[in-house]
């Protein structure tokens, strides 16, 4: 393996484990927002505390991310180890949230995992420089914003979707936040540094924020166990679909194959009957 992909591989799999971890713990604590300015006294104090360390780790993740996409040449490689973090969460979901984790959640996560295994493991670099199709963009977006506002909707109608359809726009957000973050090191010929000098880079910030105030949302009335998996699921398959308008990348037929046993894993996830909705 080059060394360059061993070392944004690295990179991703830190940022999905800090990701789900973090997330985790803003689960636990997500109740101490609802007593307003109460939560900044004691006894709910540390709560919000703790939930403000979720918030951190998940946000520290995000550099790390980006870092990682700089060793590799497309952002469905990076977003593809997304689901490594689910190991993480499942733990935590299990051993500190409690809440009930049988067969089904245990295999539909493994799907999920392979899934993201079989994209990863399959990657062929790019034979040409990467370049980004920003009317291509737009348009894809524009269409997505489309469905996320029917989602909501129906989310805030039908609570024993809620969990799902706000997950689902979460992870869509952190993927598209992941595309600008790519589109910016193309415009800024791979910089780090330099990226911060043109606007990609602060669409994808407002993005990854949005999807973070979404995340919160989705904790309120769905489990972690059904609102993490299916963050991650679309943190993988929304850039799979706008990599292919933004950049033209088309992935391998196996890819595509992880990509269907991805949905199969978030299906089977997000039907289980543990997974009712919470208020």
């Amino acid at each position: 393996m080059d060394q360059g992909l061993a070392i944004g591989l690295i990179l991703g799999i830190s940022g999905s484990i800090m990701m789900n971890v973090g997330k985790g713990i803003q689960k636990q604590k997500i109740s101490v927002l609802k007593k307003g300015r109460q939560m900044f006294r004691p006894p709910d104090r540390r709560d919000f505390i703790i939930w403000l360390i979720g918030i951190l780790i998940t946000t520290a993740a995000a550099p790390i991310y980006s870092a990682a996409l700089k060793f590799t040449d497309k952002s469905s490689i990076i977003t593809s180890l997304s689901g490594i973090g689910l190991v993480a969460l499942l733990l935590y979901a299990g051993l500190v949230l409690k809440e009930a984790i049988g067969f089904r959640e245990v295999f539909s996560s493994a799907l999920i995992i392979l899934g993201t295994g079989i994209i990863g493991y399959f990657n062929q670099p790019l034979t040409r420089a990467q370049k980004y199709d920003l009317t291509g963009f737009i348009y894809v977006v524009a269409a997505l914003a489309i469905v996320f506002a029917a989602l909501a909707v129906l989310s805030t109608r039908f609570h024993k979707i809620w969990g799902f359809g706000f997950g689902l726009i979460a992870g869509s957000c952190i993927g598209l936040a992941m595309i600008l973050g790519d589109m910016a090191l193309v415009k800024s010929a791979g910089s780090f540094l330099g990226q911060l000098t043109n606007i990609y880079a602060y669409l994808a910030l407002t993005s990854a924020t949005c999807a973070l105030v979404l995340t919160q949302v989705a904790f309120f009335k769905g489990k972690a166990v059904l609102v993490v998996p299916t963050i991650n699921s679309f943190i993988i398959l929304t850039p799979l679909l706008v990599e292919y308008f933004t950049f033209r990348t088309i992935l391998l037929p196996v890819q595509y194959l992880g990509v269907a046993i991805i949905v199969s894993g978030v299906i089977l996830l997000t039907t289980s009957p543990k997974l009712a909705a919470t208020s």
